[in-house]
């Protein structure tokens, strides 16, 4: 009853309440959107769906760093709005360039490095406006409902991208797409966040944050993890529709119950992962080996059903990772959270953008199961790292982190705060 009331415990803030709402829809539509794309470049030449998902994160490792102080700099809601305005208009020229007849490769490998451009900002501003929604004791169970709401969205979108592609054609999920974003920008004008910390312009911020992530290992070994898992094991963008189509001879409507089945497990880990509040030491180990155990079974299935167990016992473990991952990093000094977050979404879209292509050439060259033992490999290697390190998350590092940050090198910095009073108490 606890650990339920713990879960839901961020909803009974209005700011956070207003955020969910106006992401389902925006979630949703992009899922239509992820089937779409995915069905029609797998139409044009199945070769390339790697470097259209590569383009589409490949800004992240550009960028996301440089975004990263940008929303610390800045008014975290604002930028948001300003990303999902633009996320909007990617969206609306996809479907007036489908609606004309004009949605060839170089059309689509240019919109989608502009919303990789603009995602690269959305991230960072996103991850770091939520815990100003809750209280600072409710922001891990605020992380995984905004899982759990990215995960009810993927599973929605999964299915309507498919029931769309299949009645309708790709311009349908490509509208409703943009439609969506609109009324996300909507709902985010009416929220009234926590303060952002604003921190001031100043030379070698960038460095600062990555120093200040280098040496705190709680913060390090998860993003190690991560940058394996994200480059090799989840590359279900490109894995999924190929294997689908390839191995089992499937259309829209079968990739698209394919994605609504992982997202439908991963929905399930989220909900998991929120009742639990702050994760403990085990936490990843244990969804990393889940994750381990669902590649290696969707890489053997013999018949589209049991890739399904598969796929939705991956999703189940990718969710509790992730999830784990995002709660221990939001517990990072709030000054530098935006840096955080950028990294973490530098890995996490660096590694999709680095996978994909990897992942195609697999499923080319030594069929469309290779990219599934692939992950299988690389979650094996995470499990050693996460397992091998055996850091504590520190639950309370946001709360206890309240001295000013002094404008100093990483090293110093760091050294500084393990000598703080909070620390001697």
């Amino acid at each position: 009853m606890r650990a339920g009331r713990t879960a839901v415990a961020p909803l009974s803030s209005p700011p956070f309440r207003r955020y969910l709402l106006g992401q389902l829809p925006s979630l949703t539509g992009s899922w239509a959107q992820v089937v779409a794309l995915s069905w029609w470049v797998e139409s044009l030449d199945p070769k390339a769906l790697g470097w259209v998902v590569a383009l589409q994160f490949l800004p992240s490792l550009v960028l996301g760093p440089w975004f990263g102080v940008v929303a610390d700099r800045h008014n975290r809601r604002r930028l948001l709005m300003l990303a999902e305005c633009g996320l909007g208009l990617v969206a609306a020229a996809y479907a007036v360039a489908s609606l004309t007849g004009v949605l060839t490769l170089p059309v689509i490998c240019v919109l989608a490095t502009a919303w990789g451009v603009i995602n690269a900002l959305d991230t960072p501003a996103r991850r770091a406006l939520v815990p100003a929604l809750v209280p600072p004791e409710q922001a891990a169970s605020a992380s995984a409902l905004t899982g759990t709401a990215l995960l009810i969205g993927m599973a929605a979108g999964s299915a309507l991208g498919g029931a769309l592609v299949a009645a309708a054609g790709v311009t349908a999920a490509f509208t409703v797409n943009a439609a969506s974003f609109m009324a996300d920008v909507a709902v985010l004008s009416t929220i009234r966040a926590g303060k952002s910390p604003r921190v001031k312009r100043a030379p070698r911020q960038v460095r600062e944050g990555l120093g200040y992530v280098a040496h705190a290992p709680e913060l390090r070994t998860p993003l190690l993890a991560l940058a394996l898992i994200a480059t090799l094991a989840f590359t279900m963008q490109v894995s999924v529709p190929t294997l689908v189509h390839q191995s089992f001879a499937g259309g829209p409507a079968q990739l698209g119950a394919a994605l609504t089945t992982l997202a439908a497990g991963s929905l399930a880990g989220t909900l998991v992962r929120a009742a639990r509040g702050m994760p403990g030491p085990r936490a990843l180990p244990t969804a990393t080996g889940i994750m381990a155990c669902g590649l290696a079974a969707t890489a053997i299935a013999p018949v589209l059903p049991a890739a399904l167990v598969g796929l939705a016992t991956t999703g189940i473990g990718w969710s509790c990772f992730l999830g784990t991952t995002i709660a221990i990093l939001q517990s990072a000094d709030p000054r530098m959270l935006g840096r955080v977050m950028s990294l973490f979404a530098l890995v996490l879209l660096g590694g999709a953008s680095a996978g994909a292509p990897v992942a195609s050439s697999l499923a080319t060259s030594l069929g469309p199961r290779a990219p599934f033992f692939a992950g299988t490999a690389a979650a094996i290697a995470a499990l050693a790292i996460v397992a091998g390190a055996g850091s504590r998350p520190r639950a309370k590092m946001m709360q206890e982190d309240t001295e000013p940050c002094p404008p100093m090198e990483s090293r110093r910095f760091a050294s500084s705060r393990s000598r703080s009073p909070s620390r001697r108490r």
